[in-house]
């Protein structure tokens, strides 16, 4: 079942996101909702909530420019669950972490001299 948890952002406002229930347990509620619509307050803001994720993205991406022969191009692809108690985390499918890691090198165009 899934439930909602609001994050305030940094600049003001607040961005809504869908949890699964589980995840919110211990969640504080706003008040006059019902049990049907409550909405979870996060412990952090939306920003902050996704730093882990940013530092992972980064972690991933030094690794690969870093390679004896640096690609051109690349791509990182991930998904990520949000959680009113622990903010951002990587989403896994089935039982491990998902990562689609996609790497291309371009051919030096043959110069004109």
């Amino acid at each position: 079942m899934a439930e909602l948890a609001q994050f305030p952002l940094s600049g003001g406002g607040v961005v809504v996101v869908e949890t699964d229930a589980a995840d919110l347990a211990s969640r504080r509620v706003m008040r006059g909702s019902s049990a049907e619509t409550a909405i979870a307050t996060a412990n952090a803001t939306f920003e902050s909530a996704l730093q882990t994720v940013r530092a992972a993205a980064e972690g991933i991406l030094h690794q690969l420019r870093s390679l004896a022969e640096p690609p051109d191009e690349v791509a990182v692809e991930f998904g990520v669950k949000m959680s009113a108690e622990t903010g951002a985390v990587i989403a896994k499918a089935s039982t491990e972490a998902n990562f689609k890691i996609s790497l291309s090198w371009k051919k030096n165009a043959p110069s004109g001299k």
